[in-house]
This record gives structure tokens, sequence and C-alpha cells, in this order.
């Protein structure tokens, strides 16, 4: 090659935007500073992948994502689907505390919750997602927010496997009418599916006795029912986890207009007036860089970093920004606030002497009891309960500055009572486990819908500093009642034939802890067992909820944020209810929806 013909090229790749050099995965934090991406995307977990990758699909866009944690795809702790919870209190896990010493778990790799969490796909009654419009005050975003929309954005991202002959002998079904076969992110049956009897047997007795209705496939949006469900895993890969990062990121990653610097935080979201224009990044020991948008900043750091880094950027309730020094950039009084959890206790039972698991799972069917289910076991009125206390609960949760207004509360708690009376939403999670608690066969149970209402809110500048978290816990009284009735129904499910015939004796909590009285134990007996020793779920959301501004919303129906401009949100923080279902199905639908904006 002539000289001439080497300064030519060199010209002409000067005049090329810097950022179309770059790509791949980065650690150098140099190599992206005072660059200019079309979209810069913070979190590469669920959403800020999703987005990536659509976004990235025009090679005229560039597109660069900053993850806090590293690229762990090949550890085994993240792809093998029974190594799940050893990623737990490592390096791999952001671990929150939250009030009342629990702590909340998240992905801290490349692929974020995705790439640890318990791998279930299941997706919400569809009147559960009809009700985003009405969040918004009937705002649909052309079609987005309801079931049909999120319908689409789930079934566009699933590479549905149905299941075949020997784990439909184990009890697996499904119906092609809903599922997509050629989206990235694989779902169906583990190989190693449970052949013992003890999921037909509990599929059995809570279809037979507890009215709630045997489905073959429960993805169909009518999802109080009992059913197997399928797994985020790729037969294609040895059973191995499909994750956001397998899934969305892995195929793509060769793209020279795609970049990802993995082991930064974004400290800071920058802005001119009110206008995102670029990223401050960093590390825990002070150094700091900056990375432009021409386009837009995407935060998709989920519900617990997102509202905080908007609070660290001046974006939130001035209130909390003043009394920390921090300029005001946009009121948006909602950053923070209805903050929803779950939470979570476990009934065990010991196996009969010789019981043969057959199989390694993961465990697969689930039952979503809804008011007609958690009240055939329990004489608890929940109904009763909530239409008495909601005034009080949204005083309450106003109080405590967990809501924008009374007012807003009211009128939210007035859509999710309506869900839960009169909609047939399922009010808890029955989560059937082979080989937990106590290495036996146990019912993981949640109420699913809590009226507890809580906040995330920063108490330094320092960004490495983990926010204050309260998700105020059984603040209602009617999430105790309800998980009161569920683990009733629990016992009751493991007291009825032919699932008592497998098992011996109550391990957790047992009649010592909780006597029985006939009648699955008392009230009382369940309230301190549950207060003693109740987990989180690890399913924040809510808190920059996609809502109107008078209800206390963060984000309108566009997903950007309200009083800025070129800012917007992708994760699970803008959800402003929580599902009858596991988070990831339909976060990943509202990924797709974004995308498409």
């Amino acid at each position: 090659m002539s000289i001439r013909t080497t300064a030519l090229i060199l010209s002409l790749s000067s005049l090329l935007p810097a950022a179309l050099a770059i790509s791949g995965l980065l650690t150098d934090p140099s190599q992206v500073s005072n660059q200019t991406f079309d979209y810069v995307i913070v979190g590469g977990g669920l959403g800020g992948l999703v987005v990536a990758n659509r976004l990235s699909e025009n090679p005229d866009i560039t597109v660069l994502v900053i993850e806090a944690g590293s690229d762990n795809r090949d550890d085994p702790r993240v792809y093998d689907p029974y190594q799940y919870s050893v990623a737990f209190n490592t390096e791999l896990d952001w671990n929150w505390p939250s009030s009342q010493g629990r702590y909340i778990k998240g992905g801290k790799t490349l692929g974020g919750s995705t790439s640890i969490n318990g791998l279930a796909q299941t997706r919400g009654q569809k009147a559960q997602y009809d009700s985003l419009s009405t969040f918004l005050g009937g705002d649909d975003g052309n079609g987005y927010w309801n079931w049909d929309g999120m319908y689409f954005g789930m079934l566009k991202s699933e590479g549905f496997s149905a299941p075949n002959d020997q784990q439909k002998d184990a009890g697996a079904s499904s119906n092609p009418a809903y599922h997509n076969t050629s989206g990235p992110l694989q779902v169906t049956y583990p190989d190693e599916l449970f052949h013992g009897a003890q999921q037909k047997y509990f599929k059995e007795v809570v279809s037979t006795n507890f009215s709630v209705a045997s489905s073959p496939d429960a993805d169909d949006g009518n999802a109080n029912v009992v059913a197997f469900h399928p797994n985020t895993i790729s037969w294609q890969d040895s059973d191995h986890r499909s994750s956001s990062a397998t899934a969305y990121y892995s195929p793509v990653s060769e793209r020279s207009n795609l970049a990802i610097l993995l082991q930064h935080q974004a400290t800071k979201i920058q802005f001119d007036g009110n206008k995102a224009t670029g990223v401050e990044y960093g590390t825990s020991d002070g150094q700091r860089y900056t990375v432009n948008a021409g386009k837009e900043v995407i935060i998709s750091a989920g519900a617990i970093q997102t509202p905080a880094l908007l609070q660290l950027s001046g974006v939130g309730d001035p209130a909390l920004l003043n009394g920390l020094g921090i300029n005001v950039v946009a009121n948006v009084s909602g950053v923070g606030k209805n903050l929803q959890e779950q939470t979570m206790n476990s009934v065990g039972w010991t196996p009969v002497d010789g019981f043969d698991f057959d199989g390694r799972g993961p465990s697969d069917c689930i039952a979503y009891p809804d008011l007609l289910g958690i009240s055939s076991s329990s004489n608890n009125d929940i109904a009763s309960t909530i239409s008495d206390n909601i005034a009080q609960y949204a005083q309450d949760a106003y109080d405590a500055g967990a809501v924008a207004s009374v007012e807003a509360a009211n009128t939210i708690f007035g859509i999710q009572q309506d869900l839960m009376v009169n909609k047939n939403s399922g009010l808890v999670e029955a989560f059937f486990d082979s080989g937990f608690p106590n290495g036996g066969l146990g019912i993981d149970l949640w109420q699913l819908l809590p009226f507890s209402r809580g906040t995330v809110k920063i108490t330094s500048t320092d960004p490495f500093n983990y926010p204050s978290i309260d998700p105020r816990y059984f603040s209602a009284d009617v999430d105790l009642k309800i998980q009161i009735a569920g683990l009733r129904m629990a016992r009751k499910i493991f007291q009825t034939s032919p699932l008592r015939s497998i098992v011996t004796e109550e391990n957790a909590p047992g009649y010592n802890e909780v006597p029985e009285n006939n009648d699955g134990g008392s009230d009382e007996d369940w309230s301190n067992w549950i207060l003693n020793g109740f987990s989180s779920v690890h399913h924040p959301i809510a808190t920059c909820s996609m809502m109107s501004e008078e209800l206390g919303g963060v984000v309108g129906s566009d997903l950007k944020v309200y009083n800025t401009e070129n800012l917007r949100i992708v994760d699970a923080s803008v959800l402003p209810i929580q599902f009858s279902a596991h988070l990831s199905a339909t976060l990943y639908g509202l990924a797709e929806n974004a995308a498409d904006m």
C-alpha cells in the first residue's frame, strides 16, 4: 500500500464518528470517555440488553451499554441451572440491604438478574396487563400497554421448544398457539424434569380440592391456575441458562456499532438544562469519566439502582434532593416511591423413606390461587379486609412518604382491589419445590400483590453507597392475612391424598412451631412464624412507575421521564403494580415494546 493511499485512508477514517470504531466488550474506561454514542444505556441486564440488541440492528446507530458487573457467561454459577443460588452473596449479587433485616438479591453481572434468577418463565393475568393503561388515565401507548400489546412483546422475545415425549410423561404440556419458536430467548422444559410422583400429585391435589383449575398451558393470560411452567434454558446448549446476555448479546457480539463497558457504574446523568446529554461513570476509588449521548440516555438499572441514579442526578423529590445539597434538575416527586416487594415463606414436608425424586429439575409446577382458591382453605375474609381498610392503607402509605398523595393512593389501590377481588388475579404463588426446604418436598409461598408500599432513597451523594430501601413489609395487614391463608393452604395441600401418601411429617414450620388445630393452624401462630422467618422474593418494582403525574408517576406511556428530555427508563421500576407471575417474561415483553418506540 502506498504512502498516499495510507494517508487517504487515515484522512477518511478521521471523518467517521469515533464511536463507530469502538465495539465489543470493554473494561478500559478511557476507550469511551468523551466519545459520543447515539444511545447510552445504563445497565446490561434484561431491559438494557434487549434494547441494545434491537437498536443496534440499524448499522447506522451506535449504542453503548454501561454495566457495573463483569461478563460471567462462562461461569458455572451463572450458566448451570443446578447451581441456582450459589451466586447469591458473591460479587455477582448486589445483595441490597432492606428494612427488617431482609436483603434483596439482584444480578451484578452481564445479563443482570436473568443470569442468577430461578429460571421460571410465567405470564400474568390478562386483566393485569390491561390495567396498565388505567394507571395512565386510559393511555395505552398506541396499543403497547394492554394484554394484546404485551402478549406480542412477550411472544417476540420467546424461542419456545415444546416438551418432548419424556417430558410429557413427567407432566409437561403446551399449546403451540401461545408460543413463538423463533425469538432469541430459549424457553423449554429441562431434560432432568422430575419424573417422581410429587409434581403430578401436587397438581392433582390443588385442582381437585382447592378451587384452582388445572391447565395444560398457562401462558394464554389465564394465569390463576395450576400448571407446569417452562424455564429459560436452552436444550441446544445442554440445558444451560438462557439469559438476556446469551439470548440478546451473544448472537450479535460482533456488531461494530455495539459496545459494552464492563466493571464501571453509572454515577450521574449529565444534563443541559433538563435535557439528558450523557452519563458520568466510574469506580468506587473516585475515578470519573463522561460519555455523550447524541439521541437518548436509557436507564435500565433496575428498581433499586434506577431511582438512586435519578436522585443522584437531580431528578426526584426536591425535599430529598435539597436535603443532600443536590441541584434539582427536574421535580419528579414519584422517583423512589411506590416500591412493592413480595414476601416468602416455605412449608416443608419429609418424604417417605426411599422416595425417589427421579430427576434434578428445576421444579416446574406452580399454582396461582385467586380469591376463590385462597378462600377454599381459609376463613380469612380477604375481600372485606381490603374494602374496610383501603382508605387507611392509602393514608398510611402517604404518611410514610411512599405515595404522592392520599388521593393517588386511593386510586392506585382501587385498581389493585378490582384486580384482586373482581378480576380473578392470583393472590399467592404456590411454587412446588423438590429439594427445598430441608432437602425434602416443599411449597415456597408468597403473596403476590402487596398493598404495602415503600421507598428507595439515597442517603448521600456517593453513588457507591447503597440507598435506603424500605419496602415496609406487611405494613398493610391484608398482606399478612393473605400470607397466612396461603401457608395454611400449603399445609392442607400436603395433608391431602395422594400427596399425603409420599410424605411423613411437616418439617417447616412443623407442628411444634405452628400447632395443627384441625384447620391448618391458627392465625396467631402462623403470623408469629411468618414475621420471624420471611424473606424477600427479590422482585422489587414500581419505583419509577409508568403512571400519570397525578398518581405520582415518573414515566409516561413512552417511558420518558416527566419534565426531562432524551431520558427514558426500561426496567422493572416502571411497572406500576405487581403481576401474578415471575417478572422476567413480562419484562422481556416490556423491553421489546420499548425498543419498538
